[in-house]
């Protein structure tokens, strides 16, 4: 999600005479045109993010940085903030929409803000499936006033946001903080090289690349209240030296898995280890997990090593099972348990 820029006046209004778009979104507007739509971006949509109390936002494809829908915060009252979106008719079915709410989500944590509600009519079944994937809960069915005026029938939802107060995780020679949108530089940098992305999925990153993986990044707050993935960024006296990624694979039986990158200008000195190690701790004490997966190409030597030293057990080595950058690969799994981690501890 971006601030609204003036050259999506004509994609916003395109969308906005979507049929679905009438029916559902309840405009303040009964009709918008690139002309009157610019005028907006420039007027009502500038004053409000100055003022602080009203965000139209763009949706943006992250690959081309194309209009793909809006998302607004509005209607504050104490430390609440109401979320409204709709998604232009040529990007929907793309799960364009559950992704913006979750960053609408953290947007709103990180402002400070401890609930995000939103309204939406009873036809519009698809915006109810996004909402109760975002963690919404809903709530009474009432007769009011939509942002068009016209008093109609609105179900209303909610989900309670939690402080950030976890992070950052300081261990003794590094700093495991959230991620930010200027970390798509050093981590370009990083994940841009030849020899990390070798044994990864991805091919090396370039810029869009890294803006793309950002914005999924950012998000990725934590295992508790309704989310499910933490990504932290590796610090090193205040450098940029890579992340980890936690995410849950099994919800309901408390099942995760771990990655993790370095930039090789600082191996060999144990810091993903260090890393990697805070984050397993986390993920049975604090998130209370009862198993960690980890999936390496069988070739990342360093990476088993790395597994083996924070105290994870090779579990199996699967024969040619991934087909990847033109070659068939193996994989290793390697595996944590609760209990292990409390065995330790008791050592």
């Amino acid at each position: 999600m971006r601030p609204m820029r003036l050259d999506d006046a004509g994609a916003y209004a395109a969308g906005t005479n979507d049929a679905a778009v009438r029916a559902h979104a309840h405009l303040p507007e009964p009709e918008y045109t690139e002309e009157s739509a610019r005028a907006l971006i420039q007027g009502s949509i500038r004053e409000g993010l100055e003022r602080g109390d009203l965000a139209v936002l763009t949706i943006a494809d992250p690959a081309m940085d194309e209009f793909a829908g809006s998302l607004v915060l509005f209607g504050v009252v104490g430390g609440s903030v109401e979320v409204g979106f709709w998604v232009h008719p040529d990007h929907r079915g793309k799960g364009v929409s559950g992704a913006a709410l979750v960053l609408a989500i953290e947007f709103a944590r990180r402002s400070g803000f401890t609930e995000v509600t939103a309204r939406t009519v009873p036809e519009n079944e698809a915006s109810q499936r996004v909402l109760a994937r975002a963690g919404f809960a809903r709530g009474k069915q009432t007769q009011e006033a939509a942002p068009s005026g016209e008093r109609v029938s609105l179900l209303r939802y909610a989900r309670k946001i939690g402080p950030l107060s976890l992070f950052p995780v300081n261990t003794p020679r590094l700093r495991l903080r959230l991620h930010d949108h200027a970390d798509a530089v050093p981590l370009q940098r990083i994940y841009g090289r030849a020899d990390v992305a070798r044994y990864l999925l991805d091919e090396p990153w370039t810029e869009t690349d890294a803006a793309r993986h950002l914005a999924e990044r950012v998000a990725k707050t934590g295992l508790d209240d309704g989310s499910t993935a933490l990504a932290l960024v590796i610090e090193h006296e205040g450098a940029v030296i890579g992340d980890v990624q936690l995410w849950l694979t099994d919800t309901s039986r408390r099942v995760a898995e771990i990655g993790w990158a370095l930039d090789p200008a600082y191996g060999g000195q144990g810091f993903a280890g260090e890393a990697v190690k805070a984050v397993l701790e986390l993920a049975f004490t604090t998130y209370g997990l009862h198993r960690v997966a980890a999936q390496l190409d069988a070739r990342n030597e360093a990476s088993a090593r790395l597994a083996q030293r924070v105290g994870m057990q090779q579990e199996a080595h699967l024969r040619q099972d991934w087909w990847n950058k033109g070659e068939w690969t193996d994989t290793l799994i390697y595996g944590a348990l609760s209990t292990d981690c409390h065995a330790a501890s008791e050592q």
